[in-house]
C-alpha cells in the first residue's frame, strides 16, 4: 500500500532526502513556484485542490484558478476541486455540495484531462454517496475524502458513523473498477484497516504536526509523548517496552538513522518528524495496536479472504 507523506513547500524536515518516499503531496493554495525545486524532490508529486483548507477559512476559489496552477505544476497526479460537506448538513444541503465537486471535477477534466481525480464524500446519507459513486464510474481513479471525522468520530457524526464510512469504503472497493485514494486516513491504526480493503493508497500530513509536539507514532497506531516539555493534550509517555520496540520495528524495516535514538528522539523535533515519517510509510502492514481499530482490522481481514 502506498502512504502518501503531506507536507508544506517550505517544511523541514524532508523525509525524502534520507530514504524513499513513495510520494509526496501539496497544496495548491501554496503553490507559487516550481514545488520541485523547493522541495528539492524527483519523486512522485500529488497536488491536494485545497479544498478543505478554503472550506475551513471560508475562502473562495474559482476552479479556473486552480486549473492554471495545475498546468504549471509537473506531477503525476491531481485531485479535483472538491466542497465537502459537513457530517451535521442537512441531505439538501450535503447534495449541493456533493453536485458542485461533480461539476468541478467535469471543469476540470475537460480542461486538463484524466490526470484530475475526482473527491467523492463520506456522508451519512448511503443513497447519496452510491448516487455519485456511479456519477465517477468512468474517472481513472478515484478519491474518498471527508472519512477523518466518521472515523475519529468528532462532534456531529452520527452513531456508527466509524462503521459507515469503511462499508462506504468498502462499497466503493467493490464497485468502482480503478484504484481509489483515501484523503487524510494515513494513521497506522487505519492504514491496515485500509489495506485489508484493496485500498491503494491513503496519505498523512500528522507524521511532522506530532513530532512538533514532542511525540512519536508507534508502529500499528497510537502516539507517545518523549520530551520533558509540559503539553495540554496527548499526554501519554511511553509505557514499558514501547519504545523498544519502535527501535526493532526502525531497525527490522531498514530506517536509515538509528544512531543515539533515545536521546535523539527526546532533544529533535526533526529526528523525531523522520522517524514519524518512516512509521507512517511503513506501518501498514502491522495490526493495529488500539483495541476498537484492531477488531474491526480483523473484521475486514475476514470478509476480504
Amino acid at each position: 500500500m502506498k502512504v502518501v507523506l503531506g507536507t508544506p513547500l517550505n517544511a523541514v524536515p524532508r523525509p525524502w532526502l534520507y530514504f524513499h518516499v513513495p510520494a509526496v503531496m501539496v497544496n495548491a493554495l501554496e503553490v507559487k513556484r516550481d514545488p520541485r525545486s523547493a522541495l528539492g524532490f524527483e519523486g512522485e508529486l500529488w497536488i491536494d485542490s485545497g479544498g478543505y483548507q478554503i472550506l475551513k477559512k471560508g475562502l473562495t476559489v474559482d476552479v479556473d484558478k486552480i486549473a492554471e496552477i495545475y498546468r504549471r505544476v509537473d506531477a503525476q497526479l491531481y485531485f479535483s476541486l472538491d466542497v465537502p460537506p459537513s457530517p451535521s448538513d442537512p441531505l439538501e444541503v450535503a447534495e449541493k455540495k456533493f453536485e458542485k465537486s461533480y461539476k468541478n471535477w467535469e471543469r476540470l477534466r475537460r480542461a486538463l484531462g484524466d490526470i484530475v481525480v475526482p473527491v467523492l464524500h463520506v456522508y451519512r446519507e448511503e443513497g447519496l454517496f452510491l448516487k455519485y459513486l456511479r456519477k465517477y464510474s468512468d474517472a481513472p481513479a478515484l478519491a474518498i475524502g471527508g472519512a477523518v471525522p466518521y472515523v475519529l468520530i468528532t462532534r456531529g457524526v452520527p452513531r456508527g458513523s466509524r462503521e459507515l464510512a469503511l462499508r462506504l469504503m468498502s462499497i466503493a472497493r467493490r464497485e468502482f473498477k480503478g484504484p481509489i485514494h483515501v484523503l487524510g486516513m494515513g494513521s497506522p491504526s487505519v492504514t491496515p484497516i485500509l489495506h485489508a480493503m484493496g485500498i491503494q493508497s491513503t496519505d498523512s500530513a500528522t507524521w511532522r504536526l506530532k513530532a512538533a509536539y514532542g511525540k512519536v507514532i508507534l508502529p500499528g497506531g497510537g502516539e507517545r509523548h518523549v520530551t520533558s516539555r509540559a503539553v495540554s493534550f496527548g499526554k501519554a509517555k511511553p509505557k514499558d517496552g514501547e519504545l523498544e520496540e519502535l527501535y526493532r520495528f526502525l531497525m527490522e524495516t531498514g530506517f536509515p538513522a538509528l544512531d543515539g535514538f533515545y536521546e535523539r528522539i527526546r532533544t529533535s523535533f526533526e529526528y523525531r518528524a523522520l522517524v514519524n515519517a518512516w512509521v507512517v510509510v511503513k506501518s501498514w502492514s502491522q495490526t493495529p495496536r488500539a483495541p476498537a481499530f484492531r477488531k474491526l482490522y480483523l473484521q475486514v481481514a475476514a470478509a476480504r479472504r
